[in-house]
């Protein structure tokens, strides 16, 4: 006999935006196939078919959940004989995707198993995440083993998601997700920031700007004056996100918008021995 969750948990990673009427489809399909199912809206807001945000997401905000749990994550649903849809268990949980890069993005070695969902003739599939994602997780919350829901799945897609690399005295950190206040989250933990300074000053060099100092908050006073004294400057924050990664902030509005930045650009880290 099957086994199905005590609680269970669907969660919803998107692009559909919250003026359509998708979601509702969704967790109107769910609510009816899934006695007493908790669907966790994660974001619909990911910018569609760009991995990089989707990556950065499905990493900080549904790896805590409970063992059982299963997450749909529909940004960029366009599988291939290839590349399918597939099932992801790791730590635990099961993520309903596309095998176009993100699953080896998101979870490298801690994936668990893999299997690709068969696709039927004459049915469409052009909101996958409704005609199948949804029956999928039924199944699975249902206790229906994953061999039983999807069939065998070779190799995934691999892609490298690049946080950072260093050039010479230089490192080049990439801008892996930004949040609707304008905040740019870097692909460098504070941790792996603090081991390599290792108690030196330091530059970050974004656009033309420079920050010289790491805030407790977005509000924190400028305790160092920069080169240039402009005020405007003086408003610009690096700081440590809950996600534990360096956040580039703007005191008085949106850093993305004043220094014109988008995911997957970069900043420039150097150290220097203070003086």
């Amino acid at each position: 006999m099957h086994r199905r969750m005590k609680t269970p948990i669907v969660t919803l990673t998107t692009t559909w935006g919250s003026q359509g009427f998708f979601v509702g489809m969704v967790k109107g399909a769910l609510m009816s196939m899934v006695e007493g199912v908790q669907v966790v809206d994660i974001s619909h807001h990911v910018e569609p078919f760009n991995l990089i945000a989707a990556t950065f997401v499905v990493r900080h905000a549904c790896m805590g959940f409970p063992p059982g749990t299963v997450h749909i994550i529909d940004v960029s649903a366009n599988p291939t004989a290839e590349h399918p849809f597939v099932v992801v268990k790791a730590r635990g949980q099961y993520y309903i995707c596309c095998d176009d890069g993100l699953p080896s993005m998101v979870f490298g070695d801690a994936i668990e198993a893999v299997v690709a969902l068969p696709l039927k003739e004459h049915v469409t599939y052009n909101f996958a995440a409704y005609t199948l994602f949804t029956r999928v997780a039924r199944d699975l919350l249902s206790g229906v083993p994953m061999e039983q829901v999807g069939v065998p799945h070779g190799q995934l897609l691999q892609r490298k998601l690049t946080g950072w690399s260093q050039q010479g005295d230089m490192y080049r950190i990439m801008i892996q997700y930004i949040d609707s206040y304008g905040n740019a989250y870097l692909g460098m933990s504070y941790k792996e920031f603090m081991e390599l300074r290792g108690g030196r000053g330091f530059l970050m060099r974004v656009r033309e700007q420079v920050i010289v100092e790491v805030s407790t908050s977005y509000y924190q006073q400028q305790t160092q004056r920069l080169s240039s004294q402009e005020e405007q400057r003086r408003k610009l924050r690096l700081t440590v996100s809950a996600t534990g990664q360096l956040e580039l902030a703007y005191r008085d509005g949106s850093f993305a918008q004043l220094m014109g930045l988008r995911i997957d650009d970069s900043v420039l880290l150097e150290f220097r021995d203070e003086q």
